[in-house]
């Protein structure tokens, strides 16, 4: 069975609705060397007139007429359809994100009980799991952010060091985990999903899969972590998601491409047996998506179908294609990054300035990455194949 790790994006997207902008409306002002004016705190009321629902926080991105996007202190964003807004009053205090301490205070009210934080110098966990095991996470979560940037370095792509510690919860129990990630999504199906980072909520949720909290040492964690390999990807490919769309390189809320977005964790998150923390860099070949593309091209199911990623997010949304859909997206990226690095600049840097609740259309998206690569990836499939199948994976 095909297991998911994935983001939660744009749960709300559907229900207000994308709008679809020209390029020339949706350009960014150019960048100067002044100091913004801090933001103001909007509280807003909406929903039930009886008994609203009050938010407080920044308006990120407005729709005149249709949505407001705001973000709560902790980072939690709300897509708020114009007509449901009851009360909507701009305050005299500026916006100011919680500090670390704020943040591990609202984590440890979110969580059920017996949860404690951990800190270090890049994330706030919040964790029930034993401690060696939270101490493995946390020094694996640093190794990533620090590959992140050296990676993004490497390929010219500008990305900013998130201004505020990141958000991680992780689960002992496989009950816990789905109860939370239920009451957060309540539309989402969890089930042989081993975690998720939630746009939305900015949030990396985790279930640690040794399901063992008497384990004492890191020498244990290490060995029962070899053993489950899918752990280790998971807190990688989960901390890339969050990594991009904190500094700058995706935009939460906005239409971010899919094969994009599980291309890139994909392309991080395969795993090293022969490395201390069981990782090392990106960039290996992976073991479960280079078999499982070779197998669509051997069954003739690949031919004339790479442009279909591209056009629509739809593939990853289907079950019966979700496998499919992540083993193309795995393909192409690795082809991409590796093979046509200019055109994925330009791409990234076209993905970086895309606007919150603001849509494409499929037109739009081809001549986005038309644009990027001069070409679309059917045009590039026998290349792409061909290097797909050379690639080896680590034993």
């Amino acid at each position: 069975m095909f297991s998911r790790h994935f983001l939660i994006a744009g749960l709300c997207l559907v229900e207000i609705g994308l709008c679809s902008c020209n390029a020339d409306e949706t350009t960014a002002p150019a960048a100067t060397n002044a100091v913004p004016p801090p933001e103001s705190t909007w509280k807003i009321s909406f929903g039930d007139e009886t008994a609203p629902t009050v938010v407080s926080g920044r308006i990120v991105a407005e729709l005149p007429g249709s949505a407001v996007l705001l973000e709560e202190r902790n980072g939690k964003q709300h897509q708020i359809a114009a007509r449901q807004i009851q009360t909507r009053e701009e305050t005299a205090e500026p916006f100011v994100p919680f500090t670390s301490a704020e943040l591990a205070a609202d984590l440890l009210l979110q969580a059920p009980d017996g949860f404690e934080i951990t800190e270090t110098e890049h994330y706030v966990i919040c964790s029930n799991s034993a401690a060696e095991y939270v101490d493995y996470t946390a020094k694996l979560l640093e190794l990533v952010f620090d590959q992140y940037f050296r990676f993004m370095k490497d390929q010219n792509v500008d990305v900013a060091t998130p201004p505020v510690k990141l958000p991680i919860i992780i689960f002992a129990s496989r009950a816990e985990f789905q109860a939370f990630a239920v009451k957060q999504h309540p539309t989402i199906s969890f089930e042989d999903t081993p975690g998720y980072f939630s746009v939305t909520d900015n949030q990396t949720l985790l279930l640690d899969l040794t399901g063992d909290r008497s384990i004492r040492s890191s020498a244990s964690i290490r060995k029962r972590l070899a053993e489950k390999p899918l752990q280790v990807a998971t807190v990688v490919h989960e901390a890339v998601h969050q990594l991009a769309f904190n500094s700058g390189l995706q935009i939460r809320m906005a239409d971010n491409p899919l094969w994009l977005s599980e291309g890139l964790a994909m392309y991080f998150e395969t795993t090293s047996s022969r490395s201390s923390m069981l990782w090392s860099r990106p960039g290996l070949v992976n073991p479960r998506f280079q078999p499982a593309f070779v197998k669509l091209v051997q069954d003739n199911q690949i031919s004339g179908g790479l442009n279909a990623v591209i056009e629509s997010d739809s593939e990853f949304l289907d079950a019966s294609q979700m496998g499919e859909a992540y083993a193309k997206a795995w393909a192409l990226t690795h082809f991409l990054l590796r093979e046509e690095k200019v055109g994925m600049q330009k791409f990234l840097e076209s993905v970086s300035s895309r606007k919150p609740m603001v849509g494409l259309t499929a037109a739009e998206r081809i001549e986005e990455f038309q644009k990027a690569f001069g070409k679309m990836p059917d045009e590039m499939e026998r290349d792409l194949v061909s290097f797909i199948k050379r690639q080896r994976v680590s034993r």
